[in-house]
């Protein structure tokens, strides 16, 4: 286990690693680190050869990176006189001999240093191996609902990552995991970051914060669908999907009125239910809206053959366990695994479920995106009627932008067609005729949409009736997927 630090002790090594230059964009960029250490790569050689040459940078990434034992006589002229005695101190070090190990890694990712378990830690198979950051938890990140919150739940923060950025708007932060290693990274992360305002504790489920309610609660749970039950960090002892069931059931029991539930998670398509059915029965009843958002689909035996490999270092045992897991799947009839996001809004009244599939999501921070569908959606439950939307004065949202294609034809240029997109959030799309195009360009927020729709009407010379209808049905459709707001 690590030991905390103090508040100054924390701001020097910070400070000394950003002057090193280890920081994520030194590391990924200038110095082309873009892959993990990894026997499965079989990387550590090039590795190893980019940070020969002596100085602090690369000192530290053999340290802390490649998880490199290295002699103190002959690294700690590069390093400051009060380094090594604090790295011992609070055991991110180890000394053996003249040798110095490092007990941890540091992984920079955005503002922080976050510190793991090295990636040699996945081949022993340690059980309470704690993550690293990677591609899940910052598709989280970017997910996030990022308002201010009076209390905020991680739950399941293995190293705490996403509890230190939830700390920026959050009065208070608590962290939970059923790893007690991971409860205790997360502390040390939180110290070695100068957070303050995060508590870590230890216990399966929503057991630690029995009686508390949140204003966001955000969740990277082990949501893996097999039989395995070896890493704490990805593998459940329930059965296929029941584990994220579970928490979506019973997170709106932890959300104060307007707050906000968001999960990574994976679920089984079974054979005669429709995998949509199946999430709209965890979800039914909640108290929340609901959206799904699903990115992923396999088959089982790709699936498998994908687990199998990210977290087994023998492959003597690869028929084994594939057939292990193919029999697991069988038996259960199960068809397909699917991956995504779910995002739950503790409302009053009416609530609404939204499935579908995602293609891709962006690559920027869309948790403003996040509560733009939802308040959308609430507004249209609201304006049912003509009547109700006619009085609204919609806004065309900045990120809209209306594209043009054109087509080299004998005669010159014809447009071929005409898409307005949004830039920011969700790349939706959607193609327009001219003639919406142009009604679409008087949606300031000024005028409501009964004038706009008269104005409009009397321009094109078309019955009243029938342009009000086919302008309502366009704009529901735009306020629902965040190009118009009211």
């Amino acid at each position: 286990m690590l030991s905390l630090i103090s508040p100054d002790d924390g701001k020097r090594l910070r400070d000394f690693f950003q002057e090193a230059g280890y920081t994520e964009e030194n590391l990924r960029v200038k110095l082309g680190l873009k892959d993990l250490p990894s026997s499965r790569l079989r990387n550590f050689a090039r590795l190893q050869d980019q940070t020969s040459e002596p100085g602090s940078i690369n000192t530290l990434l053999r340290w802390f990176w490649l998880g490199m034992p290295q002699q103190a006589s002959a690294v700690e002229k590069h390093l400051p006189p009060w380094f090594i005695p604090l790295m011992l101190e609070c055991g991110l070090l180890r000394l053996e001999g003249n040798s110095l190990s490092s007990e941890a890694m540091l992984f920079p990712v955005d503002s922080f240093i976050i510190a793991a378990d090295h990636t040699r830690k996945i081949d022993s198979a340690d059980p309470d191996l704690v993550l690293w950051p990677n591609p899940t938890s910052r598709l989280l990140a970017r997910f996030t609902v990022r308002r201010p919150s009076r209390a905020t739940l991680d739950l399941g923060t293995g190293n705490g990552v996403q509890a230190l950025a939830a700390a920026a708007h959050s009065e208070k932060v608590v962290a939970t995991d059923l790893n007690r290693r991971a409860a205790a990274f997360a502390a040390f992360n939180a110290r070695l970051n100068d957070i303050e305002n995060v508590e870590c504790l230890v216990g399966d489920g929503f057991e630690p914060v029995a009686g508390r309610k949140f204003d966001l609660i955000v969740s990277n749970p082990p949501f893996f669908v097999t039989p395995s039950s070896q890493f704490l960090f990805c593998d459940n002892p329930l059965d296929l999907d029941q584990l994220c069931r579970r928490l979506a059931r019973e997170a709106p029991l932890y959300l104060n009125e307007d707050g906000y539930f968001q999960m990574l998670c994976e679920w089984a398509e079974v054979s005669g239910q429709p995998w949509q059915e199946r999430l709209s029965e965890w979800l039914e009843n909640t108290g929340c809206d609901a959206w799904v958002m699903e990115g992923y689909a396999e088959d089982p035996a790709q699936y498998a053959e994908e687990r199998i490999r990210s977290t087994t270092a023998t492959p003597s045992r690869d028929a084994e366990l594939y057939a292990n897991y193919m029999t697991y799947y069988r038996k259960r009839k199960v068809e397909a695994i699917h991956g995504g996001v779910i995002a739950m809004h503790r409302r009053s009244g009416h609530n609404w479920v939204l499935i579908e599939e995602v293609a891709h999501t962006p690559k920027a921070q869309f948790g403003e995106s996040v509560i733009q569908t939802f308040t959308a959606r609430d507004f249209l439950q609201s304006h049912t009627s003509d009547a109700q939307l006619l009085a609204v004065r919609p806004k065309l949202s900045e990120a809209a932008r209306l594209e043009q294609v054109f087509r080299r034809t004998d005669g010159g240029w014809n447009r071929e067609s005409l898409t307005l997109r949004l830039v920011k959030g969700f790349e939706y799309f959607l193609g327009l005729q001219p003639i919406v195009a142009e009604f679409l360009s008087g949606c300031d927020g000024n005028r409501t949409l009964a004038e706009l729709i008269g104005d409009f009407a009397t321009k094109v010379n078309a019955p009243f009736e029938q342009v009000q209808k086919e302008c309502l049905d366009v704009v529901r459709k735009l306020i629902e997927r965040g190009f118009l707001l009211c």
